[in-house]
């Protein structure tokens, strides 16, 4: 994978920034890391010479995100035929998606977002309502 191969995937899994690559990458990867947001800018930017030697384990982790993905939209398509979907709110942060979804502890906010687009949810709404609210 190339570095601009990477940055797709990092976008297309929720994960825009170094930052947010590196706190998921130390999710992941419990044990200390020597990379810092620096080493995931140029991750994902290169070098302007040439490719920037990108960490296998990084890799990996876009490998397992992708799996997960496929895997949620599969799923979700089938119960969207079946006329009952799982995924009905957006979410503003980590806690209130994984007190909802359980599948997605320790994933980005983000990651679930990018997945609601690439389904093209459009009637959405945000998680803080309470069913009572929505209903009248």
């Amino acid at each position: 994978m190339n570095n601009a191969q990477f940055k797709i995937e990092c976008f297309r899994n929720g994960l825009y920034s170094p930052e947010q690559i590196i706190e998921f990458y130390k999710v992941v990867h419990t044990e200390e890391t020597k990379y810092n947001s620096r080493d995931a800018q140029l991750w994902i930017n290169g070098k302007s010479s040439r490719e920037y030697q990108i960490d296998p384990k990084a890799i990996q982790i876009l490998d397992m995100l992708n799996a997960i993905r496929s895997e949620v939209i599969a799923k979700e398509k089938e119960r969207i035929e079946l006329g009952n979907p799982r995924y009905k709110y957006l979410f503003k942060g980590e806690q209130a998606l994984w007190s909802e979804h359980h599948e997605f502890i320790n994933l980005p906010v983000n990651f679930y977002n990018s997945i609601m687009v690439e389904l093209g949810k459009k009637d959405l709404i945000y998680f803080e309502f309470s069913k009572k609210d929505i209903e009248s």
